[in-house]
C-alpha cells in the first residue's frame, strides 16, 4: 500500500504510517532497526530496492531523505507498507528549501523506538559522517566511495573524519577476495612473500583497501599496478614466494582463477560481484563498528598531525597598517567588496566569513557602502561566521548581533544566504549545533575543499586577532585544535567567556582565496609580533591561517607598534 502526503509535517507523516499499519495489519513489531538513506544522486530506486531487499534478512524502517535545496520550502512524503514495503515500512521523504536545515528534528519522529540507527549515503557522502546531523545519532555510517565522482579523494576524506562505527561500501566489496587471499597465503609451505601487488583501475578505492589491509597484515609494502579498460575492483593479487608465485586473477565471467606453485592446473573459483542489497545486507548484519576497516582506511591514507600543514605553502602575508581602527576597517572592507565583485564575475557567486570584535564589527559596517562602490550585487553572496557563542539568540555576546545593525540590515541579501550558527534558542545541543554547522557548510559546497589542500571555498575570510593570538574560537594549547576532522567543532571551556562556542576548524580557515586578519589596539601588538614570526598554531593560533591567494594583515598604528620594533 502506498500513500503520498504534499505539503505535510513529520508528526502528520508519523500519523499516518499509524494508521496505515492499523488498516492493513501491519507492525513493526519485529523491526530490528531504523535504516537511514540519504539521497545525494538522482535516483533512489536502485539504493531503495536494495534496501526492500535487504529488509527480509533485516526488517528495518527505511527513511529516505530527498532533498531538493533550491526548491521553494516545504516537505512531501511517500509512505510504503505491506507488500510495497519488503518485511518493514519505507518512508521516502521529499524535502524542500529550508525543511533541509532541521533535517534532524525532521527524522525524529520517525524513528523506531529502541532500535538502532543505520544512515547510509549510497553516493556523495559527508567527509566525516559522524559529525553529520543524521550521522551523529547513529550507531554505524555506511558511505559508497565507489559511487562518488572521485573515488580515491573521497576516501582521503573519509579518513580524516573517520569515527568508529563507519564503514564503507568499497570495504565491503573485497570480503571474496580477503577470503581468497588468506586462503592462498595459507598454502604450504606457509612463509612471508618477497613480494606482494595487487592489480585494478587507477583510483579504484576496493583495489586500494586491499592493498592496504594486505600491507598491514604482512608488514610489506604492497604495490598497486593500474591496468586500463577492466571492470571496476581488483583485478590480480599475486604473492611472490620462495617456492615460487602464488596468483589469484579475475578470470572470464565471475570467477577468480588461482595459480599455486607446483600444482598443473588452475583452480577456478566462482566470486560473482556483489549486488547492492549483498553489499547493504553484508553491513547490516553487524552493528558492531568495524575496527578493521578504521585500521585499513589510516594505513591506506596518513592523517594530517600537524595543523600548521594546512598553512604552509601559500603566500606570505603582507601588512596593511592604518593609522586609525576606523581606518583600518574602512581599508579592509574596500578590499573585501573588491575582492567579492571579481569572484561574482568569475564565479556567479561568493562566500564571505565574517566576524565579531571591535574591528571585526567597524569592518562589517563599513561593508555597505564599499558593496555600493565596488558594484556588489548581495544577492550572489553568502555571509559565513569563523566561530560563535553558543548564547541565546538575542544575547549581544553573540557575533551575529555585533554585525546585524550595520551590515546585515542595510543589505539585501538573498533568502538562506545568511548563515548564522545555531544558538541555544534553536533547541539543539552544543554539539548538535556544531555538527549542524559543518552540515550547513558541506552542503553549499565547502566538503571538498575542506579536506582537500589547495582548494578554495570561501572568497573572502576576516578573522578578529585576540591578544592571546586566538583566532575564531581557536585557542592557544586549547584541544578543541587538535579536531580537524570536522567542519565545524563544538568548544568547551573557552579560557574567554562564555565558554561555550561553536568554532570553524583549521582546514576549513584555510580553504579561502583571501583571509584579512584585523587587530587594532596597544593590546594586540604582542600577539600580532609573534604571529610574523612564523607558524606555530598551538602557540599562535594567528600565525596559522593563510589564504590561497593572498593573507593581509589589517592593523591600526598601536597594534603595529611590535613590528616596527622588530
Amino acid at each position: 500500500m502506498i500513500t503520498t502526503l504534499n505539503d505535510t509535517t513529520a508528526s502528520a507523516v508519523d500519523k499516518k504510517m499509524t494508521q496505515m499499519r492499523e488498516t492493513f495489519g501491519a507492525t513493526t513489531v519485529g523491526s530490528v532497526l531504523t535504516l537511514i538513506i540519504v539521497a545525494t544522486g538522482e535516483d533512489i530506486d536502485q539504493p531503495l530496492q536494495a534496501a526492500v531487499q535487504a529488509s527480509h534478512e533485516h526488517p528495518s524502517r527505511v527513511i529516505v531523505v530527498d532533498a531538493d535545496t533550491d526548491a521553494e520550502t516545504g516537505l512531501d512524503a511517500e509512505i510504503r507498507v505491506g507488500r510495497d514495503a519488503g518485511a518493514g515500512e519505507i518512508v521516502i521523504l521529499r524535502a524542500r528549501g529550508e525543511v533541509m536545515s532541521s533535517l534532524d528534528t525532521l527524522i525524529t519522529p520517525l524513528l523506531l523506538p529502541d532500535a538502532p540507527i543505520v544512515t547510509w549515503w549510497p553516493e556523495d557522502a559527508p567527509s566525516s559522517p559522524v559529525h553529520d546531523v543524521l550521522g551523529s545519532i547513529s550507531q554505524r555510517r555506511i558511505t559508497d566511495a565507489t559511487s562518488s565522482s572521485d573515488p580515491d579523494a573521497t576516501l582521503k576524506r573519509l579518513r580524516r573524519g573517520y569515527s568508529s562505527g563507519d564503514s564503507d561500501l568499497s570495504w565491503a566489496r573485497i570480503t571474496r577476495w580477503r577470503g581468497l587471499a588468506a586462503t592462498a597465503y595459507e598454502t604450504p609451505p606457509i612463509s612471508l612473500p618477497r613480494s606482494v601487488s595487487v592489480a585494478g583501475p587507477a583510483g579504484d578505492p576496493s583495489v586500494r583497501l586491499l592493498a592496504a589491509w594486505l600491507a598491514l597484515e604482512l608488514g610489506l609494502e604492497v604495490d598497486i599496478e593500474t591496468v586500463d579498460g577492466c571492470p571496476a575492483g581488483p583485478q590480480s593479487l599475486v604473492f611472490e614466494r620462495e617456492d615460487g608465485t602464488v596468483a589469484l586473477r579475475r578470470g572470464d565471467g565471475d570467477s577468480v582463477i588461482i595459480s599455486l606453485p607446483g600444482d598443473q592446473e588452475d583452480q577456478r573459483v566462482p566470486v560473482p560481484a556483489s549486488s547492492l542489497y549483498e553489499l547493504l545486507a553484508e553491513e547490516l548484519r553487524r552493528l558492531d563498528p568495524d575496527e578493521v576497516y578504521g585500521e585499513v582506511l589510516a594505513h591506506a591514507f596518513s592523517k594530517v598531525e600537524d595543523a600548521s600543514t594546512f598553512a604552509k605553502g601559500k603566500p606570505e602575508p603582507t601588512d596593511a597598517v592604518s593609522e586609525s581602527l576606523e581606518a583600518a576597517a574602512v581599508r579592509a572592507a574596500d578590499d573585501v567588496a573588491s575582492r567579492l565583485a571579481e569572484a561574482i564575475s568569475a564565479r556567479g557567486e561568493a562566500h564571505l566569513v565574517v566576524t565579531g570584535g571591535t574591528i571585526g564589527t567597524a569592518t562589517a559596517d563599513a561593508l555597505p557602502v564599499a558593496f555600493v562602490e565596488h558594484e556588489v550585487d548581495p544577492a550572489a553572496v553568502h555571509v559565513w561566521w569563523g566561530d560563535e557563542r553558543f548564547v541565546d539568540a538575542d544575547s549581544e555576546d553573540r557575533n551575529d548581533q555585533a554585525v546585524r545593525v550595520g551590515f546585515l540590515e542595510k543589505i539585501a541579501f538573498a533568502p538562506g544566504k545568511v548563515h548564522p550558527v545555531p544558538s541555544t534558542s534553536s533547541g539543539m545541543s552544543l554539539d548538535e549545533a556544531a555538527a549542524w554547522y559543518g552540515q550547513e557548510l558541506d552542503r553549499s559546497g565547502g566538503d571538498r575543499p575542506f579536506r582537500t589542500r589547495g582548494e578554495a571555498f570561501f572568497d573572502v575570510l576576516l578573522l578578529g586577532v585576540g591578544p592571546d593570538g586566538h583566532v575564531a574560537s581557536l585557542f592557544p594549547r586549547h584541544p578543541a585544535q587538535q579536531l580537524d576532522g570536522a567542519s565545524a567543532v563544538a568548544v568547551v571551556d573557552s579560557p574567554k567567556p562564555p565558554p561555550l562556542r561553536v568554532s570553524l576548524t583549521w582546514p576549513v580557515l584555510n580553504s579561502s582565496r583571501h583571509v584579512g586578519l584585523l587587530a587594532a589596539g596597544e593590546e594586540k601588538a604582542e600577539a600580532v609580533a609573534r604571529a610574523h614570526e612564523g607558524i606555530d598554531p598551538w602557540e599562535v593560533p594567528a600565525s596559522s591561517v593563510r589564504g590561497l591567494e593572498s593573507t593581509t594583515w589589517y592593523l591600526d598604528e598601536s597594534s603595529a607598534t611590535g613590528l616596527q620594533k622588530g
